[in-house]
């Protein structure tokens, strides 16, 4: 029982109760009388663990099929994931589609659920209340071990298919800003970055993209070379990297001082020192994001 705890999250003690008091799975026993589960028995049990922990009563879902559990942990995992985000009724549906098509690696179902989104969602709901909290649960689930870099790499995928179209979708005019958009050297996660180019895409701003991973060197003569307004960021993992300080450093050393930069991504706030020690900007999220793009292109205009 020790080792189905362990794969479970669940106590023994849990565990007992669970099969004697409500009938939550029903092992088979040795000669000796030790308890056998099945891999199925501990797929129901963490099935109804997750139950549980998303506010059902485990009276009331011990007796579920495996097939209406699941549906039911999915629907109610996507509800409570949509509340956290503000536009939790419009999203609902499609979050809970998606993270379903990413948990059984189904990449068509995810390419059409995301279609479909992009047809019945604004901007707004699509990279705030849709694109943010998909990525950041799969993150966390792969970071957990319930999801894989399989998972991982598949929503990445469709997700950047997804921004890609949004940029290409929205043509900047002549007198537009310039926003260049990378991640610094060691950072190789881009959806962040592409997520912060979509949404300046959006907001009029000419994007030059550049993809993950860029020294401070190549991101000031790129910047130079687009006459960029201003440089973003994106800062995910690692949120130790010894040498992101020096190249945040030198990026502001040698950027010319009316270019300002912003980072964001979900660990920037690791480096706050360093980049509030440089003049940096911080967005929290894509609409502090957004504020900030919007207060830059009136002072880009201004002059």
């Amino acid at each position: 029982m020790r080792l189905v705890a362990e794969r479970t999250g669940l106590s023994p003690d849990v565990l007992r109760a669970w099969e004697r008091r409500y009938g939550a799975v029903a092992p088979s026993r040795s000669p000796g009388g030790q308890r056998w589960y099945t891999e199925s028995d501990c797929a129901r049990l963490r099935l109804l663990a997750r139950a549980v922990d998303a506010g059902r009563n485990i009276a009331s879902v011990a007796n579920l099929t495996d097939d209406a559990l699941d549906r039911l942990v999915r629907h109610e995992e996507a509800a409570r994931l949509a509340r956290r985000t503000p536009h939790a009724l419009a999203v609902e549906p499609y979050l809970a589609e998606v993270l379903t098509a990413v948990e059984q690696l189904d990449a068509f179902t995810l390419e059409q659920s995301l279609k479909q989104a992009t047809l019945h969602l604004s901007l707004d709901e699509l990279l705030e209340g849709l694109v943010t909290p998909l990525m950041r649960t799969v993150g966390e689930r792969w970071h957990a071990g319930t999801m894989t870099a399989a998972h991982e790499h598949l929503a990445s995928t469709g997700v950047r298919q997804l921004l890609g179209w949004i940029i290409d979708q929205h043509a900047p005019p002549a007198s537009a800003p310039t926003v260049l958009v990378t991640t610094p050297a060691g950072q190789h996660h881009e959806l962040g970055a592409k997520l912060a180019a979509a949404t300046a895409a959006t907001m009029g701003w000419n994007v030059v993209y550049l993809g993950p991973n860029l020294p401070a060197p190549v991101i000031v003569d790129a910047t130079s070379v687009c006459r960029a307004q201003a440089v973003a960021l994106s800062v995910i993992f690692p949120q130790d990297d010894p040498r992101l300080d020096g190249e945040l450093r030198t990026l502001r050393a040698t950027l010319p001082a009316e270019v300002p930069i912003i980072v964001g991504g979900a660990g920037a706030t690791a480096y706050r020192p360093t980049l509030e020690g440089i003049g940096a900007s911080i967005a929290t999220d894509l609409v502090t994001m957004r504020q900030w793009l919007q207060a830059r292109a009136a002072s880009a205009a201004q002059h």
